[in-house]
């Protein structure tokens, strides 16, 4: 009896974290489950991607009278671009060692969350015009389905004077507090020791800030940092053939889409704070205030030295306070630009970061929104779980094979 050939050759590439936030202690409890040798009646159910999951299950018995193979393509699920990169290189040689083998096949790639990025860079990767494409690619695209994935992409932006300000701030606030210190630790005397300190401490601090954050060196590291990020998320232009091909299915109030949303805007908004703290630190606005708050509080006079004195311990208090709230909101900077990936933690102010629930492409298929007419408890990133997700799936497919659905 001769083997029945795929018609379908399906490819499941999972999103981040798909085992959770702990992959280690899911590892051990897959351990503790093999040792007992079944399954405990109070586990969960397995994984989207696993063999014998509700989706599975579900989309098997849609497409049960055309032909199919399923494979996973299983990755660390890190949160990281070149990871997601490198993953994709991964599966457009494993594509295309596909294609070879079974050549009147049709393939599709069903990819959840992030997994979409990776299916369009792999396709990028099996199908860019020039010669450094990583293998051939002579047959048609696959079809590929994406389920709740946020389409991300880095470009360089010109920002005009902004990254510039934001890196002064945090060089001042970072200069502040060591001039604070010395100014409490070493008394002013004759020799005017603390304003040699002061002077000696601003100019090591001051070089290094202007190689770091302003020379043509830095800038120049800055452009190339930017572009290799640019490179690694690069979805290329979708045309209408590949669009055709092309299905994205989203859901309402996604998890991930508006946790990414929230990134921007913490993005923004502190960039723009940072930007008005910074003054707060050696503007004369504050000087001013400053001395009447002590004059009118204190009830003293200019012609007081104990004026003068708690008017430098109070500027001393402020300025280490401010610089203390420009590195923390610099720090949320840097986790709220993270959330898209973990490279963008330390990548330069000109990165633009484009996030979009579908991506650029001329002639796009479908773009379906499914809708949860019920309470779940589930959340509705996990749209794979949607009771319409597999059929949907079904539908799209045989009307790309010509194939007449199932009563």
């Amino acid at each position: 009896m001769s083997e029945v050939r795929p018609q379908l050759l399906i490819t499941l590439v999972h999103g981040t974290w798909p085992r959770g936030f702990f992959p280690r202690l899911f590892r051990f409890k897959q351990w503790v489950r093999g040792l007992l040798g079944r399954r405990q009646p109070w586990e969960p159910p397995p994984f989207w991607f696993e063999e014998d999951s509700p989706f599975l299950t579900r989309l098997s018995t849609e497409l049960h009278d055309i032909p199919h193979k399923i494979t996973r393509l299983l990755w660390t699920g890190e949160n990281s671009i070149r990871i997601r990169d490198e993953t994709a290189q991964v599966l457009a040689k494993q594509l295309s060692a596909e294609h070879a083998e079974h050549p009147q096949a049709t393939q599709l790639i069903i990819a959840h969350s992030h997994g979409g990025n990776i299916a369009l860079r792999a396709l990028h990767l099996l199908h860019q015009p020039d010669g450094s494409r990583l293998c051939e690619a002579d047959g048609p695209p696959p079809l590929v389905v994406t389920l709740a994935t946020p389409f991300i992409e880095a470009h360089h932006a010109d920002f005009g004077d902004e990254p510039s300000w934001v890196r002064a701030a945090v060089f001042i606030a970072l200069w502040t507090p060591p001039w604070v210190l010395a100014k409490s630790l070493f008394p002013m005397d004759e020799f005017g020791k603390p304003l040699l300190i002061a002077g000696a401490v601003t100019l090591v601090f001051g070089g290094f800030s202007w190689w770091h954050g302003f020379s043509k060196r830095a800038t120049r590291r800055r452009q190339n940092h930017v572009e290799v990020l640019r490179t690694a998320t690069r979805l290329g232009e979708i045309l209408s053939a590949q669009a055709q091909r092309l299905l994205i299915i989203r859901a309402i109030d996604d998890e991930a889409s508006l946790g990414l949303a929230f990134g921007t805007i913490v993005n923004s908004f502190i960039t723009r704070a940072i930007r008005y703290i910074r003054w707060i630190i050696f503007g004369p606005i504050s000087a001013i205030l400053l001395s009447v708050f002590v004059i009118r509080y204190f009830k003293l006079s200019f012609e007081d030295v104990d004026m003068l004195k708690k008017q430098d311990w109070y500027e001393g208090a402020i300025q280490a306070a401010c610089s203390a709230l420009i590195l923390f909101l610099f720090g949320l900077l840097s986790v709220a630009r993270s959330a898209h990936g973990r490279e963008l933690a330390r990548s330069p102010m000109e990165c633009q970061i484009n996030t979009q629930s579908a991506p650029d492409a001329k002639g796009l298929s479908e773009i379906i929104t499914l809708v949860r007419h019920t309470y779940v408890k589930e959340l509705r990133h996990g749209i794979y779980d949607h009771e319409d997700c597999a059929k949907t799936i079904s539908v799209w497919v045989r009307s790309r094979l010509c194939a007449l659905p199932t009563r």
